[in-house]
């Protein structure tokens, strides 16, 4: 009798090690999940994640647990330490857990990008459990001024890439993810710039050698005080580069005189002469400083003084 009564217990006991090894085997269900966590569950079949598995037949049977992790521990424990959750920082990879699936070539450079040095998650961007309608990011620009307060002040002078009234997104410009150049598109520097203003891209016959090399030479895209995001005033940014022009700079003194620079360039001038230059636009003469296929007709320099 106590040979069956023993040998009934034991197996008792050993099949509820069955039912234990296979309930951790089987993990814990959304159906657990909600019962805490309605606001979530709920409304998963909304967001971009629940749409996007229950569009693809290999996916439709992911659950919590394909992002969370076992939830055994968390379900005994109450410890919100003991489930994975992305938006923590550095908790378990959080990272690391997105790219699993997150495998665009964009990501490729993660690690090395500025934002991943930073140390952000996907999480301090993008909120994973947000309905498709309300946007799994916020309106872009307002993410990303959050931490680029200098940028956010940038837009608010007097020329600015109109990023505030909402016709542009700093994604349009910018890759946050890791792409190359300064965290830009595909494209980088000057050719970035042409992707909206062709017009200023040519090839010309002649050329102004910066806008060839990058339009950052003169341009601040962010804002500026000076007209066209230039990043000073004419003639102040023209005469950063070029010598001082015969008519804008001479001592005004009355009489003919001749330049140091260019002896052979001779004039009058007057007591204002200097004073005429400094607030005179360089452009006014020099029309079309990105470029030009028609020669100046100043001999002097050579048609390349970009004047029509």
């Amino acid at each position: 009798m106590k040979n069956k009564v023993c040998s009934g217990l034991l197996l008792m006991i050993v099949f509820v090690i069955l039912l234990t090894s296979q309930s951790i085997l089987a993990g814990v269900s959304d159906e657990v999940c909600s019962s805490c966590h309605d606001e979530v569950t709920s409304d998963f079949g909304a967001t971009a994640h629940g749409i996007y598995f229950s569009s693809k037949s290999h996916l439709s049977d992911a659950t919590c647990e394909t992002c969370h992790g076992s939830g055994i521990d968390h379900i005994e424990d109450g410890n919100p330490e003991m489930i994975i959750n992305p938006a923590n920082s550095g908790q378990f990879g959080a990272k690391e857990l997105c790219l699993t699936c997150h495998k665009s070539h964009k990501f490729n450079n993660w690690n090395f990008s500025a934002h991943g040095n930073a140390d952000l998650t996907c999480a301090d961007c993008h909120t994973v459990h947000a309905k498709v309608e309300k946007h799994v990011v916020k309106r872009s620009s307002d993410n990303c001024l959050k931490c680029h307060t200098d940028v956010r002040a940038s837009l608010s002078m007097p020329s600015h890439h109109p990023i505030g009234e909402g016709k542009l997104e700093c994604v349009d410009c910018h890759g946050a993810h890791g792409e190359p150049a300064r965290l830009t598109m595909d494209n980088s520097g000057a050719e970035l710039c042409y992707s909206c203003h062709a017009e200023k891209e040519g090839p010309f016959v002649y050329e102004h050698a910066p806008v060839m090399e990058d339009c950052m030479i003169c341009h601040s895209p962010h804002g500026t005080i000076a007209d066209n995001l230039l990043k000073q005033s004419e003639p102040s940014l023209c005469l950063s580069c070029h010598p001082m022009h015969f008519h804008a700079t001479v001592v005004s003194v009355d009489g003919d005189f001749a330049t140091p620079q260019a002896p052979e360039r001779a004039g009058t001038s007057d007591y204002d002469s200097m004073e005429r230059g400094f607030t005179t636009k360089c452009t006014q003469c020099h029309t079309e400083i990105h470029g030009s296929d028609l020669p100046s007709q100043a001999t002097s320099t050579g048609g390349q003084a970009l004047t029509r």
